[in-house]
């Protein structure tokens, strides 16, 4: 027996929130894909989440741990230009594109890399912003009206560009999607309630990730260096992960990078350098280290969990747009 239908609260005024602050919503991780008629199912990107702010022409992205994005992402300055209002608020995915047209964290490394400098014209990928809610329009919060309602708005108040799209879905068939995402290398699905407000900052089961691929963001720990004729800056990371609130060790992975990523990777976790060891056991790593605060996450690839540790991790990206607090595993 179906529920009654469900009557969506009215739009509410803006209570005064200063700018850059509001946390995106996110989704709680389940194992299987599924059918549902309340829910649509997403394409999961793999790339940098991101809310857009645009007030009178003026642009500003935020990440997910409200970091300023701005400077990284020159070719999105013309969002304002696409959207039907004066001022507004839409959360989405960055993602570059390889030459196999499928997204590559790894051509945004070089942004990552450079978290609070604007990158040049030579080192930029091809980026797209796939836009999927509409969270503010002209003064009018919209986190309380459900996701059917707020994806029917972000239509009628965003004209497309080749760098800005709006993010398409599928209704009711969850597993033929996820089947579909699997076959073309991604990595996974987001289904969601359609009847779900936006709850910034929460981890909701209203939006639920299906994943295709093993990968996920861990915290880095500490590093390995070259001794003796070795010239590597970094050699391999110390990989940790949240488990009942404490910091776990989970394996290494070499980072493969260029010397000049190397370096840039080093810029970032210098700064984050301690005596002592962050995770609750040391680790019996038989190389040089330097520990680290856990505060940077990465991106990386694997084969499978075995004994709680990695199998073949395979180094994708920093992430210093992600809160090294959400590497948890559930």
């Amino acid at each position: 027996m179906r529920a009654a239908p469900r009557t969506a609260e009215p739009p509410v005024a803006l209570e005064p929130r200063k700018a850059g602050q509001l946390r995106p919503m996110l989704a709680t991780i389940v194992e299987e894909p599924f059918d549902s008629p309340d829910h649509i199912f997403e394409v999961k990107w793999g790339g940098v989440r991101t809310i857009a702010e645009v007030d009178d022409g003026k642009l500003r992205l935020q990440g997910r741990n409200l970091r300023d994005l701005t400077p990284l992402y020159p070719e999105l300055s013309v969002l304002s230009d696409c959207l039907r209002a004066k001022s507004a608020v839409v959360d989405g995915e960055i993602i570059a594109w390889g030459a196999d047209t499928i997204p590559s964290s790894e051509l945004l490394r070089p942004r990552l890399l450079q978290p609070d400098e604007t990158v040049s014209r030579r080192r930029r990928s091809p980026i797209m912003y796939q836009v999927f809610d509409l969270l503010e329009l002209d003064g009018i919060s919209l986190t309380s009206r459900p996701l059917f309602e707020r994806r029917n708005l972000l239509h009628e108040h965003l004209a497309t560009h080749r760098v800005i799209q709006i993010a398409d879905f599928i209704e009711a068939d969850g597993i033929a999607f996820f089947d579909a995402v699997v076959s073309h290398h991604l990595e996974g699905v987001i289904a969601k309630d359609r009847w779900s407000p936006y709850l910034p900052g929460e981890r909701s089961g209203a939006w639920q990730e299906i994943r295709a691929s093993q990968a996920d963001n861990f915290v880095v720990g500490g590093y390995s260096f070259g001794g003796g004729r070795t010239k590597e800056p970094i050699a391999t990371l110390l990989l940790g992960t949240y488990r009942g609130g404490k910091l776990l060790f989970v394996g290494e992975v070499s980072v493969g990078c260029s010397p000049r990523e190397a370096q840039l990777l080093l810029d970032l976790l210098t700064p984050l350098h301690t005596e002592v060891c962050p995770f609750p056991e040391t680790p019996i790593v038989p190389k040089l280290i330097h520990w680290c605060q856990p505060e940077l996450a990465c991106h990386v690839r694997y084969a499978q969990w075995h004994g709680g540790m990695l199998r073949f991790p395979l180094f994708v990206a920093p992430r210093p747009d992600i809160p090294a607090s959400e590497c948890v595993q559930l």
